[in-house]
C-alpha cells in the first residue's frame, strides 16, 4: 500500500534550499573526488527535474538542461583555488569552503533560471490538523 501511495501520490515540490544543500554536496564530493584543479574546470548543470550534476568535461547542450555553469566562472571558486593554491586540501578546508562555494552557484543559477527563481525559498511547514476524537 505505501508503494502504490508514493506512486500515484502527490510529490513533495523541491525548494531553492534542498537544492543549494546538494549543491554542496556535491562539490564537498567532488573537491575530495578528483582534486581542485579538476573542479575548477568543470562544469555544474541543473536539469528540468532540479536536479545538479557535475561534469569534468563539457557537457554536451540538452533540452532537459536549464541552467549550465562552468565553475571557473564563479568569484568564488576563483577565491578558494587561491586560499588552497600549494597547501594540501584537507576535511577543514573543504568545510570552511563549500557553504560559500554552494552560494555562489546558487547565485549564479538563480540569476540564469527562471524556473530555479520560481521555486519556494524554503520548504513550507505545514502541520497536519489535528483531529480531536
Amino acid at each position: 500500500m505505501e508503494m502504490l501511495s508514493r506512486l500515484f501520490g502527490p510529490r513533495r515540490r523541491k525548494n531553492q534550499e534542498e537544492i543549494a544543500a546538494r549543491a554542496a554536496q556535491i562539490i564537498g564530493h567532488v573537491l575530495f573526488d578528483v582534486g581542485v584543479d579538476r573542479f575548477f574546470n568543470g562544469t555544474v548543470q541543473l536539469d528540468r527535474q532540479f536536479r545538479l550534476r557535475f561534469y569534468a568535461a563539457p557537457p554536451h547542450a540538452s533540452s532537459e538542461t536549464l541552467v549550465s555553469i562552468a565553475v571557473h566562472e564563479l568569484d568564488e571558486a576563483r577565491m578558494f583555488r587561491h586560499h588552497v593554491a600549494g597547501t594540501r586540501l584537507d576535511s577543514a578546508a573543504v568545510g570552511r569552503h563549500t557553504p560559500f562555494l554552494a552560494d555562489g552557484l546558487m547565485r549564479e543559477m538563480r540569476a540564469r533560471s527562471p524556473a530555479l527563481r520560481a521555486l519556494p525559498a524554503a520548504r513550507s511547514s505545514k502541520a497536519w490538523p489535528l483531529v480531536a476524537g
